[in-house]
């Protein structure tokens, strides 16, 4: 995929309850006490911070052989294997990234934001140009755009990369979808716990999986193609590089600024059982403890940490191992994939 930028921020929302109360009179023998002056109050739950992840979602109205249901489909055949919850969809995130698909055709560019003035404006960001279309203004709105023909290259081609595989595949809940013209536009929601609204996806709120969790892409025993261009992706992760070899994701829960994932080694052998040349990439708050061999990478999210071969992988069986610490609780992966 070509042409690729994102920008995702950590923000959260609060849900409003209403309180229900009650009160009551007693009495005795001709007569009756006056109703309490303060009734008690019945308590009620406090507002959810997140949702765990969902297996299921109401059926998409996009229309059978429609490429927005493609790319929905395998969006979320993706996110259910990972473990972080399908979304649903979200009919003014399928309008308003629709209109930015329009936006993007006439002014022959892309990009996340718009230039008032020009030909299909709706908004300056992502949750302007959702609101405009008439979204929940109480969510945070994040939008991934490229190039794609249909829609399976839309969605596989962000989850060939770095930053925008992190991206589709946090906590959104929502997410709605446009492909035409050789473009593609996702838009994603955050409604649950993401106290505020505004333009990014916070790494709390939404679904979240349980501590005690773990996932990681490419899956135990898929088959994905072995290279990756890092200019294709903005910002561009390896600009030293032309290409690279497939990018592999290990991911835990990080709900709070305290949450970190450290590396102790995050490596890759190839068929013949060889180590293959890897760059490790962690988040800010994970370089210190980690191995002095790993990168501090300004753009990886909390809870996330990236393997990125220095050049493509030849086809074959590669096996991943994993081994670090979620809060200085050891974490250990071993599984193999598939590169073609």
């Amino acid at each position: 995929m070509q042409n690729k930028k994102l920008s995702f921020t950590a923000l959260a929302s609060a849900m409003v309850f209403a309180l229900a109360a009650c009160g009551g009179g007693g009495g005795d023998e001709g007569g009756s006490d006056p109703a309490p002056t303060n009734p008690p109050v019945e308590p009620q739950p406090a507002p959810p911070t997140s949702v765990p992840p969902s297996t299921t979602a109401p059926t998409p109205t996009y229309p059978a052989g429609d490429q927005r249901l493609v790319a929905y489909e395998t969006l979320n055949s993706l996110r259910l294997k990972l473990g972080v919850g399908v979304l649903k969809q979200d009919e003014a995130l399928d309008r308003s990234a629709d209109s930015h698909l329009g936006y993007m055709a006439a002014n022959n560019v892309v990009a996340h934001e718009e230039e008032a003035g020009k030909p299909g404006f709706t908004g300056v960001n992502p949750y302007e140009q959702g609101v405009a279309a008439g979204a929940d203004r109480a969510q945070w709105i994040a939008q991934v755009a490229g190039g794609a023909p249909d829609g399976l290259e839309c969605a596989l081609g962000f989850a060939n990369s770095v930053y925008h595989l992190q991206g589709i595949t946090g906590v959104q809940e929502t997410v709605g979808i446009a492909v035409r013209d050789n473009l593609c536009v996702i838009n994603f929601g955050v409604i649950t716990g993401a106290n505020g609204s505004g333009y990014g996806l916070p790494t709390w709120g939404g679904q979240q999986m349980s501590a005690g969790n773990m996932t990681y892409f490419p899956f135990d025993n898929d088959t994905v193609i072995g290279s990756f261009n890092p200019a294709a992706e903005r910002p561009n992760p390896a600009p030293d590089l032309t290409m690279a070899g497939r990018p592999v994701m290990f991911r835990v829960p990080a709900t709070s600024d305290a949450d970190a994932l450290t590396v102790n080694s995050f490596t890759l052998a190839g068929p013949n059982g060889a180590a293959i040349p890897v760059r490790v990439l962690v988040a800010p708050n994970a370089k210190t403890a980690s191995a002095a061999s790993v990168i501090e990478d300004a753009n990886v999210v909390r809870g996330v940490a990236f393997m990125l071969p220095i050049q493509p992988l030849p086809a074959g069986v590669y096996t991943a191992t994993f081994s670090g610490a979620r809060n200085g609780i050891p974490v250990s992966k071993t599984w193999s994939f598939t590169a073609f």
